[in-house]
């Protein structure tokens, strides 16, 4: 089913309205993740054997009257009538993440699925087919992006449109401002690092939030033009920051989107020439889920990037679906613990288990740990026991403008 007929029979079910009063009508996106790399390595005859068996699990999870229709190979719409209200829908959604925690079965294989599902209702966010998929697709945005893998969609979580000329003259007029968020070394107790953080205070949107100007970034083609702006302004702060302490390393994100483009590890090396900055002090972070975009393409820039000199490090581990197969090719000299895994740490012990069995992994492949979303003290000592080499989060310090991160460097405020 395409997408115009969806809106059509979702129409169709608005009109005629098949509930009793007080019950509602909700729409579901679900998207099926790692579709891509399981046809590149068991071919594309095994993912249409994925998809459909994964329709056939939603529909084992889901009640009779709803409607699963498939939009694409990896991608569902599900038509939920005569709802209960909001938290039936939440159910829903729960219902369908739980159906791929098992494998699905795929005759003599099995395939370890997982999904995001973005879930919309009717009145409340919309009354027309539009409406309702537009906001499904926002909840979906939002549930793809964090660890709640099935999201409702809420009025206070859409993010504000922001025009793409509007961005691209920010970028241009050098408008953005670079923030810094210190990395702390667990073992000699002090600031080696810093995370390099772009912000934008638009005169007409007031503050904008990172989620959404690196999303339209990525989605319209200018995340090259911001991420070499936010190299070349966060190098200019490095050099005076490695006056103060020579050790000091920036770590700066590196979108999947620029590594098909053209001598893109000759273009980052270039800016450290105009700094005179040393690769060795730069390390590139690289999220698990865009290694796994296109693996090859990934591991040749990667090996380019660090025979330069460049640290690679694999942002938010364990959030994503690498398998330890290709983790052990990629040259990657950092492992970045997810925020996810560290903030449940004092509240449960299976999340201090996997936090400890990453930085013992991390360390037998012979690169640093750094733990991302320290937001306490006990977390912060539980991590140095456990050997973390390094850590972040808002306990450490908070991100803030380049410039006063560098001022709080000099001797005398160390």
């Amino acid at each position: 089913m395409n997408r115009g007929t969806l809106a059509t029979r979702l129409d169709e079910l608005l009109e005629a309205n098949p509930c009793e009063e007080g019950r509602t009508i909700g729409v579901m996106l679900v998207r099926l993740q790692r579709l891509r790399e399981f046809r590149l390595v068991y071919g594309f005859a095994a993912g249409d054997a994925v998809s459909s068996a994964a329709c056939e699990a939603m529909r084992e999870a889901l009640r009779p009257s709803d409607e699963i229709h498939r939009i694409s190979e990896d991608e569902f719409a599900v038509l939920l009538p005569c709802l209960r209200g909001r938290n039936h829908a939440a159910l829903a959604g729960s219902r369908v993440v739980r159906a791929f925690e098992a494998p699905l079965q795929l005759g003599h294989r099995a395939a370890l699925a997982s999904v995001a599902v973005g879930i919309s209702i009717s009145p409340e966010h919309g009354v027309d087919a539009e409406s309702l998929l537009r906001r499904a697709e926002l909840a979906y945005g939002e549930a793809a992006r964090h660890t709640e893998r099935s999201v409702v969609y809420s009025a206070e979580n859409e993010p504000v449109l922001v025009p793409y000329e509007l961005l691209r003259d920010a970028i241009t007029g050098n408008q953005l401002e670079v923030y810094l968020q210190p990395i702390l070394d667990l073992r000699q107790h002090r600031l080696t690092g810093a995370e390099a953080l772009s912000r934008w205070h638009d005169p007409q949107l007031g503050q904008v939030s990172p989620d959404n100007f690196i999303g339209l970034a990525e989605d319209t083609g200018l995340i090259s033009d911001l991420t070499r702006w936010n190299l070349n302004a966060s190098l200019r702060h490095l050099a005076r920051a490695r006056r103060q302490v020579p050790d000091m390393n920036l770590s700066v994100n590196l979108s999947p989107r620029m590594f098909a483009e053209r001598d893109i590890a000759v273009q980052i090396a270039s800016a450290l020439d105009v700094w005179d900055a040393s690769p060795e002090a730069v390390t590139l972070e690289v999220t698990e889920n865009a290694l796994m975009e296109d693996p090859a393409l990934s591991l040749r820039l990667l090996t380019s990037l660090r025979d330069r000199g460049f640290g690679i490090s694999i942002d938010d581990f364990g959030s994503g679906y690498s398998s330890l197969a290709y983790l052990k090719q990629f040259p990657a000299t950092e492992l970045k613990i997810d925020r996810s895994f560290v903030m449940d740490m004092q509240s449960d012990a299976r999340s201090v288990q996997l936090v400890r069995s990453m930085i013992d992994l991390g360390h037998h492949l012979q690169m640093h740990v750094v733990a991302e979303g320290v937001e306490d003290a006990t977390t912060l000592e539980l991590l140095t026991r456990m050997g973390c080499d390094r850590a972040q989060g808002y306990h450490i310090r908070r991100p803030q403008p380049a410039a006063d991160f560098v001022a709080s460097l000099e001797p005398q405020n160390r």
